[in-house]
């Protein structure tokens, strides 16, 4: 059963050539994705295929210039206020960089009980933050309530931060290269993460990344976007081990092994 359809979605943004001249660049142009129950789908691309742009559009930080983005089968896409609100509660972000997404001067404690306050959480507000953090492995959750970004590894704030998107209790998480800033050692404990909150807390999860050896590990279907078009799509395993688009082909033979360790002479 689906939870998120993209039909026929295209962007379009204007960029100013000089100061009489603009022009239009189209991000996105009739993109077509599904997004199952409890499934892991890679969105794929190298920089500037329009993963990014396609990202914030399905949680409305962008509007769509065509096309329709159906959540429980109802077009979201002009929703405003109250109902942009409560679509969001049900779409979640984690960005790139950890600790771009947390704010400096405020604890642990603070960024997860925010959004508990907002959806008008009426449970016992310290014992959630605690299920929150020991649901992404932040245990005990007594040794973390208290710290401040600056005070904790980046895989630390990584986890900080998909506690806060778990507070609204989504059913959709959408993970931007949430492991491209962190090191090797780290990158297998959230990809393992993401799949345990998966099959845990019954989401579904849209994974974008450039990289086609973390893809591989974590995702049931993939799409591969190319110059903001859907290029290829199917199970992970069917273009991973049979690519039908040269672009596909370039991007696996382009990906570096994340988890090789280099060594230095």
């Amino acid at each position: 059963m689906s939870v998120l359809n993209i039909e026929d979605l295209s962007k379009e943004f204007t960029v100013r050539k000089s100061l009489t001249r603009a022009g239009v660049i189209r991000a996105l142009d009739h993109v077509n994705i599904e997004l199952r129950e409890k499934e892991v789908l890679g969105i794929v691309g190298s920089s500037g295929s329009g993963k990014s742009t396609l990202a914030r559009l399905m949680v409305l930080l962008y509007r769509p210039t065509s096309g329709k983005i159906l959540f429980d089968g109802t077009d979201v896409s002009k929703y405003k206020g109250r109902k942009l609100r409560e679509y969001r509660s049900n779409i979640q972000m984690v960005f790139q960089d950890p600790y771009a997404s947390l704010d400096p001067f405020h604890n642990v404690e603070w960024h997860i009980k925010r959004p508990l306050i907002i959806n008008g959480y009426t449970g016992n507000v310290k014992d959630k933050i605690d299920d929150l953090l020991t649901e992404v492995r932040l245990d005990p959750p007594a040794q973390f309530r208290d710290k401040f970004p600056h005070q904790m590894s980046g895989g630390q704030r990584q986890r900080v931060y998909m506690a806060r998107a778990l507070a609204t209790g989504p059913k959709i998480l959408i993970a931007d290269e949430p492991v491209s800033m962190l090191d090797v050692s780290l990158r297998v404990e959230i990809l393992e993460l993401l799949l345990s909150l998966r099959d845990s807390m019954g989401i579904s999860i849209i994974y974008i990344t450039h990289d086609l050896n973390t893809v591989s590990m974590i995702t049931d279907r993939i799409y591969v976007l190319n110059r903001g078009r859907v290029v290829e799509s199917g199970s992970t395993k069917q273009v991973i081990d049979n690519p039908v688009e040269d672009y596909t082909r370039r991007l696996i033979g382009a990906a570096p092994d994340p988890f090789k360790k280099i060594e230095v002479d």
